[in-house]
């Protein structure tokens, strides 16, 4: 049974509940993500919403059960528990309290790259404050922060559009307030107005909560997040929407995750406490809409609140990887475009060549710090063109030395890996094309590792190979060195960024839904941590929109419905050309998978002189395929205007590499222009004011796609009118050309068997039809193992006899018994799957002692387990007893 979470939707909710139960005969809901072992969050059933009841059954049922949260809402009633023992959960399903039951998952922040000051991890300087801001102190009338400019949100600017009098929440780490371009303090009449602290800065996911007075930030991505919405007052940053007031709900501590129900939580209180907008830039791996965080979501946007969620970082997985709660029905899912230029906040070094005068120069430390330090530079290779520096290794020793390596050839963590194998403690890398980029490090045993720009890089290469000694000097003297806008951006500036999530949802919706600026950015960060940072992700471009939003409520006078916005940011959009992240030039249309509708065009959102009444058009895939798909137009202008309507297609995604079904092809992936046809009905018309027509859409993807690689095709009907100098409006569609039944879910070679005796004793074998099997004791743990290929819907580990008779109907299979904490729904794709069997049965019951084998059966996608449509694994046979 799914978990449902909207009186709202209850009818539609029901009737789906009651669907589910009957195709699999369990209602609990899934771990798409990493749990919390032995916690669960309940939905009540309508008309049973007492909490207290419910604990009183748990005492009487003699269930040890001590509770997290009570969520008395009319968006979600239920609470949130941890269980001494997962036996239990049989038991509480079948309370008729109970709607549905699911593990609370923990959720993650999504992660971000940048250039942070001082210590990459925990710089901390004394903390300033400032007076309150007025609105009339900011001045927005000349704005030339590039971002702004990509989207138009310049203009906007000069025609007074600044978000007053729109009340954006955040979900994150808490913000700076203290910050003078954020507002200076927290509370009534302050920009940072609304929100509380829910966990403390010591939460980490799993520990006790221990919430705080205020929603201060330890980590720095709420503070980025919310100077991207909001900040002024500043000679660097002005924020979309500056004069919004600004909820901010602390849901992360200094570092780690949050757990569901206290993100379900948050959701709800910002909801409840008058937010117009929800930004959160978060999520975990499946992109499954009916999931249990994401039907939370979509209760929250059929209230008439538009949640704005980050798509994702893990471009690098290829296709189909979409995130919960990004994948939400309704929620606004938000893609990241690189700035067009790159700017910097460094800290502050030098360098002197034969101990001359000193130059300064900036430096972007990502691991580790380098306070204090004074040493001589070395580097392997004095070409500044060689491709491979420090990519097979050092032949000398790089103790006491700060290590100088070309960017290029491979990736950055095998460059300073090989350092650390030499025995350097201090690296750093500087680019192969203008700026500094921002890069994910992981936790090498360093003591610092950081990024210098092109020119810096030059001219300590050219120093040392006229043999001068150069030595880098660091101090902790701040402020950092901000350099904006920065060098142009000549290689991604404008394009997708190549680490944003790729889409579809499982489903086959249309994620993400728009784009925006998300990669080096420039906002705001704690005091403690350098009060500024350039940082890319789409957590970045996800708040973006948020400011984006409420200047086009403050235009329309006011809330505007979550599916209006969407409509408006996806029809007025432009479209992106492809990037794969190298320097090649593709003269095509990045697919509607990365890029959504494309990168947003406020200026054009707000001065909009039509409306449709969709935002994207799914095809779905050939077996279900959408031959005709419809969209309303209406002109909202003041005058007649005559329509044409077009196609404008994109580039085909190939899912599997040839030959290749066990793995989705990681991006950069194989790709061809073979494209769709497209008829449109009518092609050209003229409306009146307020009139509108129905548009049919035919799509015929080319005959050429290889189906067996999984092709993803897309495009957009494109509309172009007669006014204002012909203005183009568009929508994008998106199919998978053969149909998803065919594709492998699980890793042929992937399902294994591996057990331990309680004792730890090896197995015994024993003889059992003319052949030999492994013997386990009752309490032995036997567990068998999978990977999926595909996410994933509905999985079954069950128990058959083989030679006991099999009593129980397993959804078509005769069997013992389920494995517990099966089934289970809704994985993400690459998941690690895996049954464990001691001797119990999900229902509790010990299975007698004979030869059993496990039962694996996954349902395929766009399959119906209930129709036989799944793949199914039988292990070998063992006893049990």
């Amino acid at each position: 049974m799914f978990l449902y979470n909207n009186v709202v939707l209850a009818f539609a909710a029901c009737a789906s509940a009651k669907l589910l139960s009957e195709e699999t005969g369990n209602s609990k809901v899934p771990q798409s993500g990493s749990i919390i072992p032995g916690a669960y969050i309940v939905q009540f059933a309508p008309g049973h919403e007492s909490d207290s009841t419910f604990y009183q059954n748990l005492s009487l049922s003699g269930v040890d059960a001590v509770q997290r949260h009570v969520f008395p809402s009319e968006l979600f009633a239920g609470t949130s528990f941890k269980l001494n023992s997962e036996a239990d959960v049989d038991k509480i399903l079948s309370f008729d309290q109970v709607l549905s039951i699911a593990p609370v998952r923990l959720i993650s922040l999504e992660p971000t790259t940048g250039q942070k000051g001082g210590d990459a991890k925990s710089r901390r300087l004394q903390s300033r404050s400032g007076p309150r801001i007025s609105p009339r102190d900011i001045n927005i009338s000349n704005d030339s922060f590039t971002p702004h400019i990509m989207t138009g949100v310049d203009k906007l600017h000069k025609e007074g559009l600044d978000g007053r009098g729109v009340k954006i929440a955040i979900l994150d780490t808490g913000i700076d307030f203290t910050l003078k371009p954020l507002g200076g303090g927290f509370g009534p009449g302050y920009k940072v107005a609304f929100g509380r602290d829910l966990v403390g800065n010591d939460f980490n996911g799993t520990n006790t909560p221990m919430p705080g007075k205020e929603p201060i930030d330890c980590n720095g991505h709420g503070t980025h997040v919310g100077g991207i919405i909001a900040a002024a007052n500043n000679p660097y940053v002005l924020g979309v929407a500056p004069n919004v007031t600004l909820g901010m709900y602390k849901i992360f501590g200094c570092e780690g995750n949050t757990a569901t129900d206290i993100l379900i939580n948050a959701l709800i209180m910002a909801h409840n406490d008058g937010a117009d907008i929800i930004s959160a830039s978060l999520g975990s791996p499946a992109g499954w809409p009916d999931d249990p965080l994401n039907l939370v979501v979509a209760s929250i946007i059929a209230a008439g609140t538009p949640c704005i969620i980050s798509a994702g970082n893990e471009g690098a997985n290829g296709p189909f990887f979409a995130n919960s709660p990004a994948a939400a029905r309704g929620a606004t899912s938000v893609g990241s475009v690189d700035n067009i230029n790159v700017p910097e906040a460094l800290s502050p070094a030098s360098y002197s060549i034969d101990k001359g005068p000193k130059i300064e120069i900036g430096v972007g430390i990502e691991l580790g710090n380098f306070d204090n330090v004074s040493l001589p530079v070395w580097a392997a290779n004095y070409d500044t063109s060689f491709v491979g520096d420090g990519c097979s290794g050092f032949n000398a020793s790089l103790t006491g030395k700060i290590v100088l390596i070309r960017r290029g050839g491979c990736t950055f963590n095998a460059k300073v890996g090989n350092a650390v194998a030499a025995g350097a403690s201090y690296v750093l890398v500087y680019n192969n094309v203008p700026g500094i980029p921002a890069v994910a490090f992981e936790e090498w045993p360093i003591l610092g590792v950081g990024l210098i720009s092109r020119e810096t890089g030059a001219a300590l290469i050219n120093a040392l190979a006229s043999g001068k000694e150069v030595t880098l000097t660091f101090t902790t003297k701040l402020p950092l060195r901000i350099v904006s806008p920065g060098p142009l951006d000549t290689q991604g500036g404008g394009f997708m960024s190549t680490y944003t999530t790729w889409g579809l949802a499982n489903d086959l919706s249309i994620a993400p839904v728009i784009s925006a600026p998300g990669g080096n950015i420039l906002s705001t960060f704690p005091s403690d941590l350098g009060g500024w940072a350039v940082e890319s992700g789409t957590s970045m471009s996800a708040p973006y929109i948020a400011g984006v939003v409420a200047l086009y409520m403050q235009s329309k006078g006011g809330k505007v419905s979550p599916q209006e916005i969407n409509a408006a940011l996806a029809s007025t959009a432009t479209p992106v050309n492809y990037n794969d992240g190298s320097e090649a030039v593709y003269p095509f249309l990045a697919s509607v998978g990365q890029q959504g509708a494309g990168l947003v065009n406020a200026y054009a959102m707000v001065h909009s002189k039509l409306t449709l009444s969709k935002y994207n058009l799914p095809l779905n895939d050939t077996t279900n395929f959408v031959k005709k798909a419809k969209f309303t137009i209406k002109n909202t202008g003041s005058q007649k205007i005559t329509y044409s309507v077009t196609h404008e297609p994109a580039m085909n995604v190939y899912v599997f590499n040839p030959g290749q079904t066990d793995a989705v092809a990681p991006f950069p992936g194989p790709f061809d222009n073979q494209y769709s046809g497209a008829d449109f009905k009518p092609e050209s018309f003229s409306l009146s004011p307020n009139e509108q027509k129905d548009i049919n859409v035919f799509i015929s993807p080319s005959s050429n796609l290889k189906a067996s690689q999984v092709p993803l095709y897309s495009g957009f009907v494109k509309i172009t009118t007669s006014a204002g100098g012909n203005e183009t409006y568009r929508i994008p569609y998106a199919g998978v050309a053969t149909s998803l039944l065919s594709i492998p879910v699980i890793v042929p070679d992937s399902p294994f068997i591996n057990a331990t005796n309680p004792d730890d004793t090896p197995a015994p074998t024993i003889p059992f039809n003319g052949t030999t099997i492994t013997a386990y004791k009752i309490g032995s743990s036997v567990s068998m193992f999978a990977k999926n290929s595909w996410a994933l819907r509905y999985l079954r580990f069950d128990i058959v006899g083989v030679n006991i008779t099999n009593k129980a109907n397993l959804q078509g299979l005769k069997g013992v018994g389920a494995v517990p904490n099966y089934p289970d729904f809704w994985y993400a794709r690459d998941w690690p799957l895996q049954g464990d069997f001691n001797g119990t049965l999900a229902n509790g019951k010990v299975v007698k002692p004979g030869v059993y084998k496990f039962v694996m059966r996954a349902e395929k996608a766009g399959g119906v387990f209930k129709k036989g449509e799944y793949e199914q694994y039988d292990s070998d046979n063992f006893y049990m007893g």
